[in-house]
């Protein structure tokens, strides 16, 4: 499905190399030891942030103090 268009062929870009495909995001996980599905659900979850901000007025700003990962969240390569 291109990953972000719908259409359900996950490896097919359409001829437009914007479009995610899901070599796209395995190669992204691969760079932070991260499966398929956690970096999709990295993405998810900085889309929610992304639009809870653009409501609210603002970029929230991440918990915890700078250059760490909450706990449960990301793993360590992920801070790429």
């Amino acid at each position: 499905m291109c990953m972000n268009c719908g259409c359900g062929e996950p490896e097919n870009d359409h001829g437009k190399p914007d479009n995610i495909t899901a070599d796209d995001l395995r190669r992204a996980g691969d760079a932070n030891g991260q499966s398929l599905r956690e970096s999709a659900q990295h993405i998810l979850d900085a889309a929610a942030k992304l639009d809870s901000a653009a409501r609210s007025g603002g970029l929230a700003q991440p918990g915890g103090s700078v250059g760490t990962i909450p706990a449960g969240r990301g793993t360590e390569g992920s801070e790429s």
